[in-house]
């Protein structure tokens, strides 16, 4: 039973009377909400009221039918709507909770292709979110989904450097997960450290960003460790020839800050980065420092950007399939982004790559979550 049901379950014990005090309630007497316009509710049929009033307010619908219950002193009514939503709601949680995942963790194959479409999010898990846990999540902005803008920039082919081969799949399906999540993509390939830098400032300053409730900026290039920072270079870049041909990845943060792009206030700013960051395999050996030990493990592991590697360690892709960082960003949110926050699945990208048959002995790559300060759980609701 969705929404709209129950409230004409609940709602079918109003008298025609009841039904017309109701109905001037919507009009008049629920403060804080744009009335339903007059000409739509001339009807005394209760299914034509509540399906007004799912169309007027699709988050707010049953609070607005239990304000102005209320209001008509219909208290015990009010009190019924609540707790059937609340039985309604409570088998969705409950699939959500115990759905399978077996496949969900496990290391995705070298034949891997990204999902045929991203699995939508149930209208019942938004609502519950966006009601019973309100304080604790990202609130969409006035419109009933998630939308914002999205800066990919995908640095593939190099004056002096080897080419990234592969790369043109990482933006394809970046491209595709970013506006199946319902993002604009404003996409940048092969520039330069200062136009990489042009294009982020420039994206920071869209009027956009004010109606929107979050931004993504993915940026996709060779990269190193300069002045001791972490670098993404530009396809110029030459040791000698073009020695400042780089970007600095906190630049970013700088960017899109409270100062910067105010626009962005309190609203959650994802930045993805997928580059070396040094020369260093990943892998150290423990069997000298660990009891019963004596295979290859992760230099840094179990602390809590998203970076695709760690700090002074390589990042891996493959000319076929593309960055495995990509791939995993992509699979994850694609079957997973209806049900978990972006931390959540962070942690599942991580954890799966932890534990990637292809990645033995010197050669590990295990993510990085990097300067994180969301203060709120941030859901993506894809579909919705």
């Amino acid at each position: 039973m969705d929404i709209k049901s129950v409230m004409i379950y609940v709602l079918a014990d109003l008298v025609d009377e009841e039904l017309k005090q109701f109905i001037w309630q919507l009009r008049n007497g629920v403060t804080g909400i744009e009335p339903i316009p007059r000409a739509k509710l001339q009807t005394s049929d209760l299914e034509d009221v509540v399906d007004c009033m799912v169309k007027q307010y699709p988050d707010d619908a049953w609070k607005i039918a239990a304000q102005a219950l209320l209001n008509m002193k219909q208290n015990e009514l009010a009190k019924r709507l609540e707790l059937k939503l609340q039985e309604v709601q409570q088998p969705v949680q409950e699939e959500v909770k115990n759905s399978p995942e077996s496949m969900e963790l496990q290391p995705i194959q070298s034949d891997w292709l990204r999902p045929y479409s991203i699995t939508a999010c149930s209208q019942q898990f938004k609502h519950r979110l966006l009601t019973q846990d309100r304080n604790e999540v990202y609130i969409p902005t006035s419109s009933p989904q998630r939308k914002g803008s999205a800066l990919l920039i995908t640095n593939i082919k190099f004056d002096h450097s080897s080419h990234r081969n592969g790369a043109e799949i990482d933006e394809e399906n970046m491209e595709w997960l970013l506006r199946a999540l319902g993002y604009s993509v404003e996409k940048h390939t092969n520039l330069s450290g200062d136009a990489i830098n042009i294009a982020v400032k420039n994206f920071s300053k869209r009027y956009e960003h004010r109606d929107s409730d979050s931004t993504f900026v993915i940026i996709m290039s060779h990269g190193k460790r300069i002045k001791n920072k972490d670098a993404i270079l530009g396809v110029h870049y030459h040791k000698y020839l073009h020695s400042n041909d780089y970007f600095f990845v906190e630049d970013i943060f700088s960017h899109l800050n409270s100062v910067n792009c105010p626009a962005l206030i309190d609203k959650p700013k994802v930045i993805l980065i997928q580059a070396c960051r040094g020369e260093h395999e990943g892998g150290v050996c423990a069997s000298d420092s660990v009891p019963e030990s004596d295979s290859w493990v992760h230099g840094e592991k179990d602390f809590v950007c998203f970076r695709s590697t760690l700090p002074d360690v390589c990042a891996y892709r493959s000319p076929d399939n593309g960055s495995y960082f990509i791939n995993y960003i992509v699979d994850v949110f694609g079957t997973s982004a209806h049900k978990y926050d972006i931390m959540e699945l962070f942690m599942r990208v991580a954890s799966r790559m932890e534990i990637d048959p292809r990645f033995t002995c010197e050669k590990q790559i295990l993510p990085c979550i990097e300067r994180t300060n969301l203060v709120r759980k941030f859901y993506l609701f894809p579909g919705l």
